[in-house]
């Protein structure tokens, strides 16, 4: 058993739902995954376009185990989170479920797919922090994100200097976006950068 606190879960997956495929994509990224390393859980989802990983630490036996929840079974999750949310959540994995309980002991189980190998999402995120670029770090403010929405893609955003506006462009369009001060500055961004390096190789069991 795994658990994490309050208001944890409905974090995990406000962060990462949006990056569930749609339907239209193929069925293998139609899905939200968790993990449980033995000292984070993970949620995470990709639609190829975007990947999203979010985490916490979670108090548990050491056991490690990955969940798969097909895009169907969301509902049942977001349900499941207005339900148990306001207190301390347990999760349960068994080979076709995982089963939430909550400090009242309501229980709600949730059924996961079985027989599929998800992408190693380290292997994708790793790299890209280690890799060297000439762009510059910049903070932005999340809640602007959706100002660019009805942009014809491909939209492309960077920086334009340190402490400077990022140019966002597509057809026929050109903006910008304010930078934010960063709370630490660079030597804070590091240090979060540093605790998603992996420390030794991570070996997850095989999805049953």
């Amino acid at each position: 058993m795994t658990t994490i606190a309050e208001y944890t879960l409905s974090r995990l997956v406000a962060q990462t739902k949006p990056h569930v495929a749609e339907r239209a994509e193929s069925e293998s990224v139609q899905v939200l995954i968790f993990e449980y390393d033995g000292i984070h859980l993970y949620a995470w989802a990709t639609n190829r376009y975007t990947l999203a990983v979010a985490r916490t630490k979670a108090e548990g036996d050491g056991k490690q185990w990955t969940a798969i929840i097909d895009r169907k079974n969301l509902p049942e999750l977001q349900a499941a989170i207005r339900l148990l949310d306001k207190k301390p959540v347990t999760l349960e994995h068994t080979p076709d479920h995982l089963v939430l309980s909550g400090e009242s002991g309501t229980r709600v189980s949730i059924s996961i797919e079985s027989g599929k190998t998800p992408l190693d999402w380290r292997k994708v995120v790793h790299p890209a922090i280690e890799r060297k670029t000439e762009a510059l770090p910049m903070a932005l403010n999340p809640q602007f994100f959706g100002a660019w929405k009805n942009l014809p893609g491909p939209v492309s955003m960077w920086s334009t200097g340190e402490n400077q506006a990022a140019l966002v462009m597509a057809a026929d369009f050109i903006g910008l976006q304010m930078p934010i001060r960063r709370p630490g500055g660079s030597d804070a961004l590091a240090r979060e950068l540093d605790t998603w390096r992996p420390v030794e190789p991570v070996e997850l069991p095989a999805v049953a």
